[in-house]
């Protein structure tokens, strides 16, 4: 009697060869992990960038405005409007601030 067989592997012969994987040079070294902590550092490099960046034109946007609205003595765009987008961008940048903190702490598992 013959045994029916498919090109897709049972869970046994998967296993065997994630093991026979694991054990190749190129995967068994950690130099990959090193790779992937670089990117890693790179992609909160660049979202810090993208973050302060925006923070930085919605203020100078809000600036303009209140400017705009002085000179043109229409009260649309106030002193305390600045002041209010001031504070949404501390609250953000804290929050940036203290998720990246917690990060440290309880993500990596070394404080500082």
């Amino acid at each position: 009697m013959m045994i029916k067989r498919t090109l897709v592997p049972n869970k046994g012969e998967l296993g065997i060869l994630l093991v026979a994987l694991a054990y190749l040079p190129g995967i068994a070294s950690a130099d990959w992990l090193t790779t992937l902590n670089q990117w890693g550092s790179n992609i909160r490099l660049g979202l810090y960038t993208l973050a302060g960046t925006l923070g930085l034109i919605c203020l100078i946007w809000s600036g303009a405005q209140w400017l705009i609205a002085r000179s043109t003595g229409d009260r649309s765009h106030t002193f305390m409007d600045y002041l209010e987008q001031v504070g949404v961008l501390l609250v953000v940048g804290g929050s940036v601030l203290l998720g990246t903190a917690a990060w440290q702490v309880f993500g990596t598992g070394v404080p500082g």
